[in-house]
């Protein structure tokens, strides 16, 4: 199935609930020449709201929802500009930006990595990077040749580098998704994976009212229970309201399980025993074999052992001046809707369940109303948020249901 843990990177979101005006306006020039740009792209990213500049180099960003957003400016052969910015009601900002000469080339892990094995590989990215849901198979990547990938067989881990934005159909829920990747690991040892990306979202257009309909009705569905719906309540202090239970989970080693380092040396030794002693009288019940045993069901038992502890009914004992400052791991359940029915860790013999998900935070999150969270570097997830969390199930920050 892949990786067990997404960190987390971006979330989404069509109709705002605001009525402030905000704008943003600028210059944007070559940095060498100062001459002005024509046809940059600009844009907050992981949003619908984006323009081109004039032949004066000018742009201005209007009609967007208060909030933290990364402004991205973005044009053949120059380095991508990103500022982030933090917007308030009303607030008309000027950002110019000066780009520089983007000299092109592919990292040198990928330039001396084994081709023969592309289709494996990408067929390894797009389940982790596009997800397994009923979402993914509704979802393409035009330009799938644009990807490189590197296996480290040593630390087992899959590398992917793009030499050029990705572009995604995602006709689940009606969007061209843009994505300028700038890194992507999993970790198959550990279960980890990290993905950083520019993504800039734009209609899919339409003329089957139809079709318009089942685009607004998975988007509101993706977005119920999802991480973005989850920030926004957290910020707005509305958590019960909002459908979420919330505690701490608490997670203790199990007492009857050695570490498994040790217990990698004690399998590995026993096998290393009964490898040589092939051919003697080494038979299947033999103290060899059954202490190798032994060590295998003690490998099998879970590392830790969790119990859940204080219960959070809203944001107001997580939240201290627009941070979450809360550490360890956050259970968090959505009781407005139930696990999909080919969710693979759906409870068996219990029918669909409440979606339950894990938040691991390391460091202080910065929450901002529009669903915007910072520092994503110290967090991931588990459980159902890592399902849903793929490519292919997010929404843009601009929307609403």
């Amino acid at each position: 199935m892949g990786a067990k843990k997404i960190f987390l990177l971006f979330w989404t979101c069509s109709t705002s609930p605001f009525i402030f005006s905000q704008t943003i306006h600028g210059t944007i020039t070559d940095a060498e020449s100062g001459k002005p740009v024509e046809y940059a792209n600009v844009f907050l990213a992981n949003t619908l709201t984006g323009t081109v500049t004039d032949a004066e180099g000018s742009y201005e960003l209007t009609g967007f929802d208060p909030g933290k957003y990364d402004l991205t400016i973005s044009f053949i052969g120059y380095k991508t500009f990103t500022r982030s910015l933090e917007i308030n009601a009303n607030d008309e900002l000027e950002v110019n930006g000066k780009l520089t000469v983007e000299v092109v080339s592919l990292p040198e892990v990928f330039v001396t990595a084994d081709t023969s094995n592309w289709q494996d590989d990408f067929q390894v990215f797009k389940a982790n990077f596009l997800g397994t849901t009923p979402a993914s198979d509704m979802c393409s990547i035009l330009n799938a040749r644009a990807l490189y990938f590197y296996y480290d067989r040593d630390e087992n881990i899959l590398f992917a580098h793009a030499r050029e934005p990705l572009e995604i159909i995602n006709d689940w829920l009606g969007y061209r998704i843009t994505y300028d990747m700038q890194s992507f690991q999993l970790d198959f040892r550990s279960g980890r994976l990290a993905f950083y990306g520019v993504p800039r979202f734009s209609y899919l257009k339409s003329k089957n009212k139809s079709t318009l309909r089942k685009w607004g009705r998975n988007r509101e569905e993706a977005y119920k229970g999802s991480l973005l719906h989850f920030f926004r309540s957290l910020n707005n202090l509305s958590l019960k309201s909002e459908q979420y239970e919330v505690q701490e989970l608490i997670r203790l080693s199990n007492p009857d399980r050695p570490p498994s380092d040790i217990l990698e040396k004690k399998i590995s030794s026993f096998r290393k025993k009964i490898r040589e002693q092939q051919g003697s009288e080494v038979s299947l019940s033999s103290p060899l074999t059954d202490s190798l045993q032994y060590y295998l069901d003690l490998k099998r038992q879970p590392e830790y052992i969790d119990s859940l502890g204080m219960k959070y009914t809203s944001g107001h004992a997580l939240m201290q001046n627009g941070e979450l400052a809360f550490r360890g791991i956050l259970h968090v359940t959505f009781l407005g809707a139930r696990e999909h029915r080919l969710y693979p860790f759906r409870r068996a013999g219990y029918g669909p369940g409440y979606q339950q998900s894990k938040l691991y935070i390391d460091e202080p999150l910065r929450v901002y109303a529009n669903g915007y969270f910072e520092d994503v570097r110290y967090s991931y997830v588990e459980g159902y948020w890592n399902w849903t969390g793929k490519m292919a199930s997010i929404l843009p920050l601009d929307y609403y249901p």
